[in-house]
């Protein structure tokens, strides 16, 4: 029987121990920005500018600026097109203050064609508590300009 208490108490201890981490934001966004080779710190400024001035800010008459006239959308609440990218933020309300930093930022990549922005993001578990997990966009430049853009939205 004792065998058996220590055993049930060192599960528990065990679950504690096993239990995700929160996400925590990057403490310095300038050194995400850098990268050695020009083109994809390039490619990751074009991408956290836009997440910035036209996503946050919601400056939309930016967005051809920095988006293609050919931009496809892998979200599945908007259409794609510039057209559709509008319509879908234009939904959401008028201008914002545009942020300096990205809030819950925690890291940037690039590769290639390809730059992958991650947040952290905040839910409530069935009990009502609490939990972060990691939300990104990803980005696809082409010619100095986002052609794609995928992330981990699911359908209301």
């Amino acid at each position: 029987m004792m065998r058996m208490m220590l055993a049930c108490g060192l599960t528990l201890l065990s679950a504690a121990a096993f239990a995700a981490l929160p996400v925590v934001p990057a403490k310095d966004q300038a050194a995400l920005l850098k990268s050695s080779d020009p083109k994809l710190a390039a490619n990751k400024k074009l991408a956290y500018d836009f997440f910035r001035i036209v996503l946050r800010g919601r400056r939309l008459t930016e967005a051809e600026k920095f988006m293609r006239d050919d931009y496809m959308q892998h979200n599945p609440n908007a259409d794609t097109g510039i057209k559709g990218f509008k319509a879908y933020f234009s939904a959401l309300g008028g201008e914002q203050p545009v942020p300096d930093t990205l809030p819950g930022l925690v890291s940037i990549q690039a590769e290639g064609d390809y730059v992958t922005l991650s947040f952290v993001r905040e839910y409530k578990n069935a009990k009502g508590q609490p939990y972060t997990t990691t939300w990104f966009d990803m980005f696809r430049i082409q010619g100095g300009k986002i052609a794609e853009h995928w992330d981990s939205a699911m359908m209301p």
